[in-house]
């Protein structure tokens, strides 16, 4: 190929060696047509409003983090594939056990007070789809702190982050009891996805002009 296009900063270099002419990057990106807030009926506030929310595959990573929470008194629905197993593990740790697609996604992130976003390692992940497509719904995002998260959105102004499971459950009891704060970030997030062009409309601009 004449051009290789990746998200991720480390393999600009790393796809050099394996024999790539060029790399460059681009964004991790929002849908704008799918990831927007969504007007909630009463019947998708009956089906997706929690406090806390995660949408994504089994990982143990991310779940031991989430036993830790529902362990100390945060309830956390789950949503995505791969979690049959840990069902039951904990009453305050609700496994839906299904994916999420389209506007029913966009309606989990809406409904959810906090949505959590964790980064697969086993992909040396810094940032997801996941970390703009929440801002980009109006969600409030609670991330792992990286670099590149924090390039992405002003921390405890666009977003919010945490580097270990206490600083994490603190930040939760914080915002679970602060809405206006907590709107006002997931707003400025949003505001942020726009202005910044993480849409794919703009990634892919930028890709063509490339």
């Amino acid at each position: 190929y004449d051009i290789v296009f990746t998200t991720k900063v480390y393999n600009l270099k790393e796809l050099k060696l394996l024999g790539a002419k060029r790399t460059e990057l681009f964004l991790d990106s929002y849908d704008e047509n799918v990831h927007r807030p969504m007007n909630l009926s009463d019947e998708d506030m009956k089906n997706f409003a929690c406090d806390v929310g995660f949408i994504g595959s089994f990982e143990n990573d991310r779940a031991e983090k989430m036993l830790f929470l529902a362990e100390n008194g945060i309830k956390v629905v789950v949503w995505g594939n791969g979690w049959g197993a840990w069902i039951d593990k904990n009453p305050n740790l609700i496994i839906k056990n299904k994916p999420l697609y389209s506007d029913d996604y966009a309606k989990a992130i809406s409904a959810a007070k906090i949505n959590l976003c964790f980064l697969r390692k086993i992909n040396r992940d810094e940032i997801t789809s996941r970390s703009v497509e929440i801002p980009a719904c109006g969600g409030f995002l609670l991330g792992e702190r990286t670099k590149r998260h924090l390039e992405f959105f002003k921390e405890g102004k666009e977003a919010e982050f945490f580097d270990s499971n206490e600083e994490m459950l603190k930040k939760l009891k914080y915002y679970l009891v602060h809405d206006d704060e907590r709107l006002l970030i997931a707003a400025a997030g949003r505001v942020r996805c726009a202005a910044s062009g993480y849409s794919m409309r703009e990634q892919l601009r930028k890709m063509i002009d490339v």
